[in-house]
């Protein structure tokens, strides 16, 4: 019987196990430990990315509130109509100065406006000419701070915190209008 130079044909015969490669079965055991080590990798990575998740929470409501004020101030400058913003426990309602006092905007989903709740771990702490503003509650009867429609702001100093991070964001406006965000790490 011929066989090759492997002896791989006298094996099947004889009913032996046939030689690693074509038709052997199982993993090695360096196998199993590469696919150990890339599980352990991909797994630590996870672990990694989630562990700041407080601190990108904060960042995230910090900026989207930075945006929501700047936004609130174009619309008082293109609309000549002022703008009042209100803070409320665990967020901010927007609305116009009218004569007969401050009129909360609608729950409109298309209007950027629409009141604004924030993830309830984050803490905002409004203060204005050094005195810490409580929140109203919801619906406001009257705005902290103004947008003008000739561009100027009410100055204040937003503090944006939360109980799963060491971090903190400070939110300033300024009499001209203008808005500087910076985060601090010191509490």
């Amino acid at each position: 019987m011929p066989t090759s130079g492997t002896g791989a044909t006298e094996a099947r015969t004889r009913g032996a196990a046939p030689a690693h490669g074509a038709g052997a079965r199982g993993f090695t055991l360096l196998e199993l430990l590469v696919v150990l080590a890339i599980v352990s990798v991909v797994a630590g990575m996870a672990v990694l990315a989630t562990g700041g998740m407080g601190g990108r929470r904060l960042e995230h409501a910090a900026r989207s509130t930075e945006a929501l004020l700047a936004h609130a101030c174009e619309r008082a400058a293109l609309t000549g109509r002022d703008v009042g913003i209100a803070l409320v426990a665990g967020g901010l309602r927007f609305g116009y100065l009218a004569p007969q006092g401050f009129q909360p905007l609608r729950d409109d989903p298309a209007d950027p406006l629409r009141p604004r709740m924030l993830d309830e771990t984050v803490r905002l702490i409004l203060s204005r000419d050094g005195d810490v503003l409580s929140p109203q509650p919801d619906p406001p009867s009257a705005p902290q701070l103004a947008c003008f429609a000739s561009g100027e702001l009410t100055p204040f100093t937003l503090v944006l915190e939360a109980h799963d991070s060491s971090e903190r964001w400070q939110l300033a406006g300024t009499l001209d209008g203008s808005l500087r965000l910076e985060r601090t790490d010191a509490r």
